[in-house]
C-alpha cells in the first residue's frame, strides 16, 4: 500500500505560475489516495489562481488568512493543522517563500506554520525563474535548507513559463515525480529497510544490430524494472538503475545509465557489481545476434538468404560466477514447464531468487501495465502473486525480498 493512503497533508501554495500544476497535484491526492487535504495559499499565489477550484478538490475551507476564517477558528490554527499533519508541502515554492524560511519571518499563515513545522515535515519544491534560481541569495538559501535538513524536490531543466524564458532550470516537475517524492518523505517516516544499502537494478530490452537500421529485440517495454527501481528508492536504497533503449522517462530518486546491446549491458553491470548489496536482473537481455554486423543498410536486394547468429553473454550467470555477498535476483520468461525450468536457471546461475513470468498468461504480457509473477527462492520454496500492476508487483516482491534476506 503507498505510504500517501489516507494521510494528513498541508499543501502550501505560493505565488508562481506553477501553481496550476499544484491542482491537479491536489486532486491526485483527495481523489486517489484519499489524503486529507489543508491548502494554504498565500497573497501571491490567489493573484494567480483563485482558492475555489482547490476547495472544490480538498472539499475543505482553503487557508488564505492569518486571522480570519468562515469557522471563525483562529488563534492557534496553524498549530493545531501542523502538529496533526503527517506533511507539509510547498508546491510551488517561489524565492520569496524560501527566503522567509531561511530568515526565519513568519508574516502570513504559510510562513508561519513553516516556522512552526518540523524541517523533517517539510516538503519543498522550488520553481522559479531560471535567473532567479540561479541568483546566488537563492542557491544560498536552498543550500542553507538542505543543511538544515528539509526536503527539497529538486527542480527540472526545460522549457520554462514564458518565450522570454526559453530553456532553463526552474521548472516544477510533473505529478508523477511530485507525488513519487512526497511519498518517498512518508515513507522514510515509517521505516528505511534499505537505507544505506546500494541496489542495481536492470530494465527494458536489448537490441542487437543486424545493420546500422534493423536489430534484433524483444518486446519488453521497461516497466517492471522502473517500478522495482523506484520502490527500492522510496525504500531508502541508494539505487543504480540500467536501462536498455524505451520510451519510459527515467525512475524517479535513481541514477540511471542507458545502454543499447548486450554486451553494453554486461559492461555496465560488472563495472559496479562489487560495490552492490544486491542486484536485481530484470532487463530482457537478447539472446542472440547476428554474428557479423553490417555497416551501413543492407540493400534489399543483396538481404542473405541465411542470418549466422551467436549467443550473447549469459550475464546473471557471469554475476553468479563472481558472487560474494551479494543478493543476487534473476528474471525468469517461460512459456512451457516454467517452475522447473527456473529453478534449474535459479540453481546454475547461484542466484538467491528468480521471478517467473509467463508472457501468455493473462496480464503478464510485455509491455502491459499489470504482471503475474511467481517468485522462486534458493531453497526452490515458491509463492505466486495475483495479476497486479506492476506497481504493486514490485512492492510484493520487495517485501519477500526483505523479510527472507536475512
Amino acid at each position: 500500500m503507498s505510504a500517501l493512503k489516507g494521510k494528513s497533508i498541508v499543501l502550501g501554495l505560493s505565488g508562481g505560475i506553477a501553481i496550476y500544476k499544484s491542482a491537479s497535484l491536489l486532486r491526485r491526492l483527495t481523489h486517489d489516495y484519499a489524503c486529507d487535504v489543508t491548502v494554504v495559499m498565500t497573497k501571491s499565489a490567489q493573484a494567480f489562481m483563485t482558492s475555489l477550484i482547490f476547495e472544490t478538490f480538498s472539499g475543505k475551507e482553503v487557508i488564505t488568512d492569518m486571522f480570519e476564517s468562515e469557522k471563525d477558528i483562529v488563534g492557534t490554527r496553524h498549530i493545531d493543522l501542523i502538529q496533526n499533519a503527517d506533511l507539509l508541502a510547498v508546491i510551488p515554492a517561489t524565492a520569496n517563500i524560501l527566503g522567509k524560511i531561511s530568515a526565519g519571518i513568519a508574516d502570513d499563515a504559510l510562513s508561519t506554520m513553516l516556522l512552526v513545522a518540523k524541517p523533517e515535515k517539510i516538503v519543498l519544491a522550488p520553481a522559479m525563474n531560471k535567473n532567479m534560481y540561479t541568483n546566488p541569495h537563492v542557491q544560498r538559501n536552498l543550500q542553507q535548507l538542505r543543511d538544515l535538513h528539509y526536503y527539497l524536490i529538486e527542480p527540472e531543466t526545460g522549457d520554462l513559463a514564458t518565450t522570454q524564458e526559453g530553456w532553463g532550470i526552474g521548472r516544477l516537475p510533473d505529478e508523477k515525480t511530485l507525488l513519487f517524492h512526497l511519498e518517498k518523505v512518508l515513507s522514510t517516516q515509517k521505516k528505511t529497510p534499505l537505507k544505506g544499502k546500494h541496489v542495481l537494478i536492470t530494465g527494458g530490452p536489448t537490441r542487437e544490430p543486424i545493420d546500422d537500421i534493423r536489430f534484433i529485440s524483444n518486446p519488453s517495454s521497461g516497466k517492471m524494472g522502473v517500478a522495482l527501481a523506484e520502490t527500492a528508492a522510496k525504500l531508502g536504497a541508494e539505487v543504480s538503475y540500467i536501462t536498455g533503449p524505451t520510451t519510459l522517462s527515467n525512475p524517479d530518486g535513481c541514477t540511471t545509465q542507458h545502454v543499447v546491446t548486450a554486451a553494453e549491458m554486461k559492461t555496465a553491470v560488472l563495472a559496479q557489481y562489487d560495490k552492490q548489496d544486491m542486484v536485481i536482473m530484470a532487463a530482457a537481455v537478447e539472446d542472440i545476434k547476428p554474428r557479423a554486423p553490417q555497416t551501413g543498410k543492407i540493400k534489399k536486394s543483396t538481404i542473405p538468404e541465411q542470418l549466422l547468429l551467436d549467443k550473447t553473454d549469459d550475464i546473471l550467470h557471469i554475476l553468479g560466477k563472481q558472487k560474494k555477498d551479494q543478493i543476487l535476483i534473476g528474471f525468469s520468461v517461460e512459456i512451457e514447464n516454467e517452475i522447473q525450468n527456473s529453478i534449474d536457471k535459479l540453481t546454475s546461475k547461484n542466484l538467491d531468487w528468480i521471478i517467473v513470468n509467463n508472457p501468455q498468461q493473462e496480464g503478464g504480457a510485455f509491455a502491459g501495465d499489470t504482471n503475474q509473477v511467481t517468485m522462486i527462492d534458493k531453497h526452490h520454496e515458491s509463492t505466486s502473486l495475483p495479476r497486479l500492476s506492476k506497481e504493486q508487483t514490485a512492492e510484493h516482491i520487495w517485501q519477500y525480498i526483505l523479510a527472507t534476506k536475512e
